[in-house]
């Protein structure tokens, strides 16, 4: 990690093979960091800045979170809606509680390794990628409760998902 552009990085995570870092997310305006791992383990850095040098971190705890069997491909962290969505190759979604740091629900119906994700700072919905048996990909949309809004099927490959985060009502979000 770096602190400042100008500065050296620092080795931040000492991690085994088993635990080698495939995916992570930072909590903006917060001492959370977020690592997934190759064996489907999410690690919770909980950290603080030190007072001997300015903008120093230091982690204070680690917490594992469990409920991949699989390689993690990505993470997403929606501060607003206080929620950690991962993504597994073995085709599981899971949205975690940011403030408890524990299990909220899955999201069920992916049919292969789910590669993708990201969620609406408006309004809470979230997309998940997945790559669809015939070619190309599959995007479904759901709600912040888990609930499927719909899905397609796209020929081309999806590599990953974004959301704009315009006001409701300002800018149509894509």
């Amino acid at each position: 990690l770096k602190s400042k552009q100008s500065e050296p990085p620092v080795n931040f995570i000492q991690c085994s093979e088993l635990h080698q870092v495939t995916s992570c997310a930072w909590v903006p305006d917060s001492c959370q960091l977020f690592t997934g791992s190759k064996c489907g383990v999410i690690t919770a850095y909980l950290n603080r800045f030190t007072n001997s040098t300015p903008l120093e971190i230091e982690v204070e705890s680690q917490i594992h979170l469990y409920g991949h069997s699989a390689e993690i491909t990505s993470l997403f962290v929606c501060k607003p809606y206080s929620i950690l969505i991962s993504v597994s190759k073995d085709g599981t979604c899971i949205i975690w509680d940011l403030n408890r740091l524990c299990y909220v629900q899955s999201l069920s119906g992916h049919k292969s390794p789910v590669t993708a994700v990201s969620a609406s700072e408006t309004t809470g919905d979230i997309a998940t990628v997945c790559d669809s048996v015939g070619g190309g990909s599959d995007l479904r949309l759901w709600t912040v409760n888990g609930d499927l809004i719909g899905h397609v099927h796209c020929r081309e490959i999806i590599c990953s998902v974004a959301f704009s985060n315009q006001p409701e009502g300002t800018s149509v979000n894509v």
